[in-house]
């Protein structure tokens, strides 16, 4: 395993990704032709689980990263998305210091962590098993999710926490938790960020967050944003169709007849 998105936060490149949450391969195949870096897989808000994620992830192009949002910060759901192939965890509502840590433990081998060693599918159905084993721990990515108030209040003592790769900004979460539900854009919620960001500069650990506007994500990645989500699946879906739709019921107003 080689994860090319943790080499390139690494590198202080930016890591754009896309969100998947449709249960069928064809998705990520589909959206594996595009130049993604990174692809999440949710499985907190999504109606994934771990046989339908298997299948998504051997339908993902080896040259994207997959990684997976569990539904909460628990050993077995860490640890089945890392063994059907996952190169990442995303774990969210991590508050403090102590949440950070069991996220860590849950998704490294010892002497890090507490994983068991059973990566089936992820070691190639135990044909390259002691490979496997060697090198899980630096190349699978710890993601830690910031999106309530305690959180980045707590950002510099969970950014303390040995073994965590990357933070990432839950905005509409983070919003809710600050008084603002549905006001993403509000300068709390901005200056909330802006915390993190600078948290995470000061500590070397990237992070990001998401945005499926082209232009904030430019103002993000010139700010300092490295992991960022720039769509999803039902997102670029619907774009994709609306404005198809709309530019042709454009067009037919502008000739004779009706559409």
């Amino acid at each position: 395993m080689k994860n090319l998105t943790k080499q390139r936060l690494r590198e202080g490149k930016a890591a754009l990704g896309c969100w998947i949450s449709i249960p069928a391969p064809e998705v990520p195949e589909i959206l594996s032709l595009a130049a993604f870096d990174w692809f999440l897989f949710d499985m907190e808000h999504g109606p994934l689980n771990v046989t339908v994620l298997e299948g998504l992830l051997q339908t993902t192009s080896p040259k994207i990263s997959p990684i997976v949002r569990v539904p909460n910060n628990d050993l077995v759901y860490s640890k089945q998305a890392l063994d059907v192939g996952a190169h990442g965890i995303m774990v969210p509502m991590i508050n403090d210091r102590a949440s950070a840590a069991i996220s860590v433990q849950n998704i490294k081998y010892p002497p890090l962590g507490i994983r068991g060693t059973g990566a089936r599918r992820a070691s190639g159905y135990f044909t390259n098993q002691q490979d496997y084993l060697s090198t899980a721990n630096e190349e699978t990515m710890v993601v830690v999710q910031i999106e309530t108030s305690e959180s980045v209040s707590n950002i510099e003592e969970i950014l303390s926490v040995k073994g965590i790769d990357a933070w990432f900004i839950g905005p509409n979460d983070l919003a809710a938790s600050l008084g603002h539900i549905g006001q993403p854009d509000s300068e709390v919620v901005k200056e909330a960020m802006d915390k993190v960001l600078k948290a995470g500069k000061r500590a070397g650990i990237p992070g990001g967050t998401l945005s499926f506007s082209l232009d904030k994500a430019r103002l993000m990645i010139e700010r300092g944003y490295q992991l960022l989500a720039v769509g999803s699946d039902d997102y670029f879906l619907l774009q994709a169709a609306g404005s198809a739709l709309s530019n042709l019921r454009s067009d037919a107003s502008n000739v004779k007849g009706h559409y």
